[in-house]
């Protein structure tokens, strides 16, 4: 069997036994009782068995004595439970014909003491022996919202194209929920923690031939096999976009890395010459790499790098400006018979901005005259890029007041970028308070529903947008290569 194939009792198990729950339902912030409560919630189809010493009853499930008392197969175990007691557990689940443990359990190999090493040697071995695949230790596990897996409360139910490896168990939760915010929904999802058995290279093997994954992230502390992972990398990226966080590459962050999860890091310049031989995209911190995912669901690369701004407010359109050109994109001015055709839609150009940057009193012009507005800036040929800036808290009006002059300029946006071939990109920022926070949830929620990538800041935009141009030309060169 190749080693991918076992990956399937990981992502898709027909049944999970959960080692560490207790009877009772008081408590449930226990880990073991939280997975169960996952199980439910997300609607798993295959059989759910509780483990604790008590038995008893949890959630309406019998809660078994160990994993010997169940009565039927089981595919993945996931283990709460105090790592002492974790060898008894995986020599009864080889007993059992168990194909794949999650170990939520910590204290092996990333507390640096060499107990904790030898346990993890020892774990490894005990289920090689009984020809299981380990996830871990120190992990969360999978998510996978098709399947009914999930590794917290509050994830999507619905599942997208966007794969996620991440070494990191509380960094992939935040990455789900940030990304989702944004309108990114995943295929499958993997905490892999320590990655005694099950590493990246095995992950990224598996999801070259998944149907389920059209791109792919991934958050790694380091690596255990460095030429397998060049060789695997490279396989993958061949066939799907792939985005890389690699942390720990500083002296102080390889001495984090190895006492999170034990990883042996690697140089910060041999790992820039990996990734950009394999025509990876990297970025350098979780919130460039959830850009990174909108990028690459919502954004097709524009052919150059000629940008329209269109915005609100002055200050707000220079900085903007300024950012555009730090990123390497140009702000061309507007040609004259659009200039012409903004005059004539207002009564004074006092107080606006008629050349690019665009920031006008667009209510005077009457709806169907902005549209068309719209559509000569979408059809200029002088242009590759239209960036929209939705500005929460730079206006004197209160937010109830300026909310609905900004719906008036996407309900419009919307509907004149639906038949563009331009590519789009808004920028909701200026959040200055608590109140425009909540409200830019329900704005950027009606971009990405329209298929609108929404970002947070210009420059972020930009530093997205450049990544994508570069990585869509470095594949054309690679197919014309090949």
């Amino acid at each position: 069997m190749e080693r991918t194939d076992s990956l399937d009792a990981v992502f898709d198990p027909a049944s999970v036994a959960i080692a560490g729950v207790a009877s009772t339902q008081e408590g449930l912030s226990s880990p073991g009782q939280r997975y169960v409560d996952y199980l439910l919630q997300y609607g798993f189809k295959g059989k759910i068995y509780p483990l604790h010493p008590k038995g008893g009853e949890f959630c309406g499930l019998p809660v078994y004595a160990n994993i010997k008392e169940v009565p039927g197969p089981v595919d993945q175990l996931i283990s709460c439970i105090p790592a002492a007691r974790v060898k008894e557990l995986i020599t009864d689940c080889a007993a059992r014909g168990v194909k794949a443990v999650v170990l939520h359990t910590a204290g092996f190999s990333e507390t640096g003491r060499e107990e904790g090493r030898q346990l993890e040697a020892e774990v490894v071995r005990l289920a090689q022996a009984g020809s299981m695949r380990l996830v871990g230790p120190n992990c969360m596990g999978a998510y996978h919202p098709k399947a009914g897996l999930s590794i917290g409360y509050d994830l999507p139910c619905e599942g997208g194209r966007m794969a996620l490896i991440c070494q990191s168990g509380s960094n992939a939760i935040f990455l789900i929920r940030a990304a989702a915010e944004r309108g990114v929904r995943f295929s499958k999802v993997i905490s892999y923690g320590n990655a005694c058995d099950i590493d990246e290279s095995d992950l990224m093997e598996y999801f070259v031939q998944d149907s389920e994954t059209d791109m792919v992230a991934a958050y790694i502390e380091g690596v255990k096999d460095g030429r397998r992972f060049r060789e695997v990398i490279h396989k993958l990226s061949a066939v799907k976009p792939v985005v890389v966080l690699k942390a720990g590459c500083g002296t102080a962050g390889q001495r984090a890395a190895a006492s999170h999860t034990g990883s042996l890091a690697g140089s910060d310049t041999a790992w820039n010459a990996i990734l950009s031989q394999a025509n990876v995209i990297r970025v350098y911190s979780l919130n460039e790499l959830v850009d990174m995912m909108v990028a690459l669901q919502f954004m097709r690369a524009p052919q150059g790098n000629r940008v329209v701004i269109l915005g609100v407010g002055g200050g707000v359109s220079v900085l903007a400006t300024d950012e555009c050109s730090a990123a390497g994109f140009v702000v061309p001015p507007l040609p004259p018979e659009i200039k012409q055709e903004l005059s004539r839609a207002i009564a004074s150009d006092a107080g606006a901005m008629l050349s690019n940057p665009i920031d006008f009193p667009f209510w005077l012009s009457g709806e169907e005259k902005y549209r068309e507005i719209l559509r000569s800036l979408l059809e200029w040929e002088g242009i590759d890029l239209f960036l929209f800036l939705a500005p929460l808290r730079h206006t004197e009006l209160e937010l109830a007041t300026y909310l609905p002059i900004l719906d008036y300029q996407l309900n419009n946006i919307i509907k004149v970028a639906a038949g563009s071939s331009k590519p789009m990109a808004v920028v909701i920022d200026y959040l200055a308070t608590g109140e425009s926070w909540l409200a830019a949830s329900g704005v950027q929620r009606r971009c990405y529903e329209a298929g609108l990538p929404v970002y947070h800041s210009t420059a972020s935009a930009f530093k997205a947008v450049a990544r994508l141009c570069r990585y869509r030309r470095s594949a054309q060169n690679y197919a014309m290569d090949g």
